[in-house]
Parts: C-alpha cells; sequence; structure tokens
C-alpha cells in the first residue's frame, strides 16, 4: 500500500457482490461518492447532515483502496456496489445538486484517528430498518436538526480520537505490487514495507522469525522470513517476493491489523519506513537535508519551474525557496517544509525520472543516483558504472584498488567505496553506496575526466621531466 493515502482520480466499482460475475466500471472518484450519495441520502436533509454522511462514505472508499482489500485477493476491481459488503452505488443514476456541490468541496478529505494513517473504515446504516457499530443516517439527521456541526456528529458516532483530513492529494494510483519481484540483495523503501508486514504478521504466526533490523536490505533473514510466510499460506518457498506474495502479506497484515473494521488498530506513523528522514525544515543540517537537495537539483533539470539548488546538507534560504517552487509546481501546500508527504512526492518524481534514463555507462558522462542503495550482493547497471567510476578515479588516487567491472557488487568493489569514503571524509556505512556517497563518486570522476583535458598550453596537471 502506499505509505499515506491519497485520493485516486478513478476507482473501478464492481457491480455486484464479490464473487458475483458482474461487469466492472471505472469512474472518476469525486462522480464514484456523488453517486453513492445520492444513492444513500436525501439531499433534503440538513447540511452538516449531508456532510457527515459523505465523509464516513468518502472514508469507507478510501479505505478499501488504500488497504487495497479486494487487489490484495486477485481481484481486478476496488470496491463493489454490494450494500452488503460496501455501499450502494447506481450506476448512471442522476445525481443530487446539492451532493453535486458538496461532494466537489469535500472529496479529497477524509476520516482517520489520530496518530493513525489509514482512513477509518466508517461503517454506517440508516438507523431505523438496520442499526450497526457505526454512523445512523436518521440519528445524524436529527443531530444536525439540533445544531450540531458535521465534526460533531462524526465524533458521537466514531469516538472523539478521529480527525479529519483535509485537502489529500490527488494521484493516479495503480497497484502497488514493485514491478520486479523482490529477493536477496535488493534495497529500498519496498524492502522495508515488506520486513515491517512481516514482524507484525509474526505476532498471530510465530513460525515466521523476525527481521531484525527492519532497515530496506534484503538479507537472509528476510529471505528466511519470506519463506516461512509462503510456507504458512501456501505459497511457493522459494524467499522471493513476486506479485502474489506482496498482495497475500499486505491481506494478511491488513487482516491481522483489522483495518478493514471500524475498530481497527491502525497503521502508526512509527510503521511506516524510515527511509523517510522525518520532518525537513529551515536551519535543519543533515544527511537527510542532503539527499533531499540532490532530489531538487535533478529534478530542477527537468522541470524548469523547480528552482535548483547546491547539494550542501544545509537547508538554508535557498533549499526553502527550492521546495517551495516544487510544492508550487505540483499543487502541494506552500510551507517550505518537508514533512512525508513532501518528501514522498520529491522522492517519487524523481524516481519517475530516472525511469525514463538509459543507465547505461557511457565514458565522460555521468549517471544520477538510481534510487536504490548499493550494497553487497547488488547487481546491475548502476553497479557497472560505479565499478567504470571508481576505476577511473584510482589511476588518480593509488589506495583504492582497481576492480574487476562485472555488473556485480562484490567484496572487492565494496571495499573499493570504502576506500573512497575514507579519502574523502564522507559519513556512512563503510562501501555502501547511497545519494550522498554516489554524488561524491560521480563528482570526483567527472572533475577528473575533465581535468585530464586540457588544451594547448594549460598545465596538465603534472610535473613534466
Amino acid at each position: 500500500m502506499p505509505t499515506t493515502p491519497t485520493i485516486p482520480e478513478t476507482i473501478t466499482v464492481h457491480l455486484g457482490a464479490p464473487s458475483e460475475n458482474a461487469q466492472n466500471v471505472t469512474i472518476g472518484f469525486a462522480d464514484y461518492i456523488k453517486n453513492v450519495a445520492s444513492s444513500e441520502i436525501y439531499p433534503t436533509w440538513p447540511e452538516e447532515a449531508l456532510r457527515a454522511n459523505i465523509l464516513a462514505q468518502i472514508s469507507v472508499a478510501l479505505n478499501r483502496v488504500y488497504t487495497e482489500f479486494y487487489r490484495s485477493q486477485g481481484k481486478d476491481f476496488d470496491i463493489t456496489s454490494s450494500t452488503a459488503y460496501d455501499q450502494s452505488f447506481v450506476y448512471q443514476r442522476d445525481i443530487y445538486d446539492t451532493v453535486d456541490r458538496i461532494v466537489n468541496e469535500i472529496f479529497n478529505d477524509y476520516i482517520s484517528r489520530r496518530d493513525v494513517i489509514e482512513p477509518l473504515f466508517a461503517t454506517f446504516c440508516d438507523g431505523v430498518k438496520v442499526q450497526c457499530n457505526g454512523l445512523s443516517q436518521w440519528g445524524s439527521v436529527e443531530l444536525a436538526n439540533a445544531g450540531e456541526s458535521y465534526s460533531s456528529i462524526l465524533r458521537t458516532y466514531y469516538g472523539p480520537d478521529i480527525r479529519i483530513v483535509e485537502n489529500a492529494p490527488v494521484e493516479n494510483l495503480g497497484g502497488t505490487a514493485p514491478p520486479v519481484p523482490l529477493r536477496r540483495g535488493d534495497t529500498g523503501r519496498d524492502v522495508e514495507n515488506i520486513q515491517i508486514r512481516l514482524n507484525r504478521i509474526s505476532v498471530n504466526y510465530p513460525a515466521i522469525p523476525k527481521i531484525n533490523p527492519p532497515d530496506g536490505f534484503f538479507d537472509l533473514d528476510t529471505e528466511d522470513a519470506v519463506k516461512q510466510f509462503q510456507i504458512a499460506f501456501n505459497l511457493t518457498p522459494d524467499g522471493i517476493v513476486g506479485r502474489a506474495t506482496w498482495y497475500k502479506i499486505q491481506f494478511v497484515y491488513n487482516a491481522v491489523k483489522r483495518l478493514y473494521e471500524v475498530n481497527s488498530e491502525g497503521i502508526r506513523y512509527s510503521e511506516l519506513p524510515q527511509i523517510y528522514p522525518g520532518t525537513l525544515s529551515r536551519g535543519d543540517s543533515s544527511q537527510g537535508v542532503l539527499i533531499l537537495q540532490y532530489y531538487l537539483e535533478y529534478i530542477s533539470l527537468f522541470v524548469p519551474t523547480v528552482q535548483t539548488v547546491t547539494p550542501d546538507g544545509d537547508f538554508g534560504q535557498n533549499t526553502e525557496a527550492s521546495v517551495l517552487s516544487f510544492q508550487r509546481t505540483y499543487g502541494l501546500e506552500e510551507t517550505g517544509v518537508v514533512d512525508r508527504l513532501v518528501w514522498n512526492s520529491i522522492q517519487n518524481t524523481y524516481y519517475n525520472i530516472l525511469a525514463s534514463i538509459n543507465f547505461e555507462f557511457r565514458e565522460g558522462a555521468t549517471l544520477p543516483y538510481p534510487g536504490r542503495i548499493l550494497t553487497l550482493g547488488i547487481e546491475g547497471e548502476d553497479v557497472r558504472a560505479l565499478q567504470e567510476y571508481l576505476n577511473f578515479i584510482s589511476n588518480a588516487y593509488l589506495e583504492i584498488p582497481k576492480i574487476e567491472v562485472d555488473g556485480v557488487f562484490g567484496p572487492a568493489t565494496e571495499r573499493a567505496v570504502g576506500e573512497f569514503m575514507r579519502i574523502f571524509d564522507i559519513p556512512g556505512v563503510s562501501g555502501r553506496v547511497n545519494a550522498q556517497v554516489w554524488r561524491a563518486i560521480t563528482d570526483v570522476y567527472e572533475d577528473l575526466y575533465v581535468g585530464g583535458f586540457v588544451r594547448e598550453g594549460q598545465y596538465p596537471g603534472y610535473i613534466i621531466e
């Protein structure tokens, strides 16, 4: 699932019960909510009651999308039109004008609990013919007529610890399963997501070993945990997280956390991948700021409305201006502060640009940080490029050993990276290439390569005898 909820541009509705052979229709998310509201409630109700009910309907739909409730079961839709499972949807029905106006105002707001991430599965019923552990539709009318606000009505039914999240970003969401299966040697947020979920699942299924720590590195412990999960749930125990294993882990995690219930355990912020460095703002100085600046600098090469910044690790006036220009460009609130939402947006923009690049070494040219930490066991064209850079640098810095250019990050490559980090006093785990180390290596390579070509009469950089 995505790290934080976003509003999908569209939602796919199954026109029947989940197991029923019925048509799927894909429509705009706001149009879906207008249909549900026009099918479930009366436009003559007091406005505060209408807003309370519509927010509950939005939250139910977003919970289904965010948790991928049906897609994690192998279905090709997000929600059904069956009131036995979800909420009423009548395909191509007329929409009430009052509903249309209210939904246009609040379609990207939803209900959540304090300190919890996922949209609340805000169950509701008419309160007359059917009773439920949630909002009473006719009861909300009585409360509105008595002068209660929509937020007060919602707290009456869902408890005092709820919050209304406003102006959530709208994105074109796809499935969350990574396009390439995850296996030993991989790194990144997807790996950390899997590790966090397996650790929680292991509370209910003790045969699955704990992964300590869940750090985004797919090591032997992670492979063992994946295999035990696969054995427990009748999947091929190969230790590889393909599409089937990914969605099964997500489905079981959602189930043990009871995310489909109004009284769910909830996903806490501490359970999100910690690759996010925390909120960054003016005055901060850290490696997280340096990586942020690196992302913004590169994005600015492709997006003219994003102001460039020089990476130095200090969040000063120029970095704040660059963040503001990014927020302005991508329709985010212009705060100049990088919270998790802004960080994810910047990082995803960087990765999208990266996906369009042919990641192949060319002499004299430097490639951007590949978006994954390179360490022992990693293979690929990014490793091959790294090895080429290091070998060229070793001509000037003899302490760095020559290595075979084979695209495999083995012990020799680790030693070469570690020596480079020592020479240039770069902090971090020795031999592990993150964004800061990659940037330093490519900068030194570029300086040495350009410096190796001199014009007539220029000092060649060494003593002539």
